[in-house]
This record gives structure tokens, C-alpha cells and sequence, in this order.
């Protein structure tokens, strides 16, 4: 065995591994793009049908300032909505028992694997599974299986400065597609 880290979790660290999710991750922003690129399209099919019944007249284009209005303000805005609708979506499941974590586990790191385990179940990982690793420098590591399961490493399981760098060498050595942010 090369590491074994014991892991606690709270609601604020599931929720900013969602929001990392959403709105950083290669998976999130590539949905949150083709999301914003629909709504986009839509505003702009809107006003071009508002302009083709105003016959293209200076009313029809005043018309339209206020779509391009809600445009520009959904734009600005869809971060902080996301993130407001994931902690609503995070407080309801935990108010119904159904959370999608584990407060409490244990990870150990072998040369040909990994295993997760937790009081309800223990999984074993093989690392050509992980698809990738995010790496929010000094905060937390994050080990996507694929786009929706990931292990959350925070930075308080690791002992020292020290093990977390011989660590994130380790998985270097396990994992090609290693993503690192500030």
C-alpha cells in the first residue's frame, strides 16, 4: 500500500466539488456552453420573429432591447443561478436522507488499484478507470472515475505538505490526464 487516507466530508465540500463540477470541470463547462449556445439561439429566434412581424420598423428594433436585455442577464447570471440551484437540490437531499456522499471513508492507494471504503459498501478501482484528476492546488483532489462519480480527496486527509506532493507524483504516475487549478 502506498497511501491510506482517512476522509471526512461535509455538505460544503460536496457542494463545492458540484460546483467545481458545473461550472470548471471539462464535463460542466462543455453542458453549461451548449446551454448557454440553446438559450441564446432561442433569444435571437425570438426577436427575429418580433422584428419580422414589426415589418423591421424603428419599433420593431426598440422591441427588441429587451430580449437582448434578458440575453445579456441570463448570461451574467446562469453561474450564480447554477450554484443557488445546487445548494437548494443538496440541502433537499439531505433533508431526505439521500445524500451523494459519504461523510465518512477510507482510501487506500495499492500499485495496481485503489479501494474506497465506506460504512455502507467498499469499492476497488482500478487506475485505468480514472479518467481524469482535478487538482484545485492546496484545497482539494479530486479522482473522476467518469462524469458523474468522483472521489474527493481534501486537502485536511493528507498529513503533510509533504504526502500530498508525494501523492499527487503517485497518481501522475497512474493517471495521464491530470488537470490542476488555482
Amino acid at each position: 500500500m502506498h497511501f491510506k487516507f482517512h476522509i471526512n466530508l461535509n455538505d460544503n465540500d460536496y457542494l463545492n466539488y458540484n460546483t467545481f463540477w458545473t461550472i470548471k470541470s471539462p464535463y460542466g463547462r462543455k453542458q453549461m456552453l451548449s446551454f448557454r449556445i440553446t438559450i441564446a439561439i432561442l433569444f435571437v429566434a425570438i426577436s427575429f420573429l418580433s422584428l419580422f412581424r414589426g415589418e423591421f420598423s424603428a419599433y420593431a428594433w426598440i422591441g427588441i432591447i429587451p430580449y437582448v436585455i434578458l440575453l445579456v442577464l441570463f448570461e451574467l447570471l446562469l453561474n450564480p443561478l447554477f450554484c443557488w440551484i445546487l445548494k437548494s437540490n443538496i440541502k433537499s437531499l439531505k433533508a431526505k436522507g439521500k445524500m451523494g456522499y459519504s461523510p465518512i471513508s477510507e482510501i487506500e492507494f495499492y500499485d495496481e488499484s485503489f479501494v474506497e471504503i465506506t460504512p455502507d459498501n467498499k469499492t476497488e478501482q482500478k487506475y485505468s478507470a480514472i479518467e481524469r484528476v482535478s487538482v484545485i492546488t492546496d484545497k482539494v483532489v479530486y479522482i473522476h472515475v467518469n462524469n458523474v462519480m468522483s472521489y474527493i480527496l481534501p486537502l485536511s486527509c493528507f498529513e503533510s505538505k509533504e504526502q500530498y506532493n508525494n501523492f499527487l507524483d503517485f497518481v501522475r504516475s497512474k493517471c495521464a490526464n491530470i488537470d490542476v487549478y488555482k
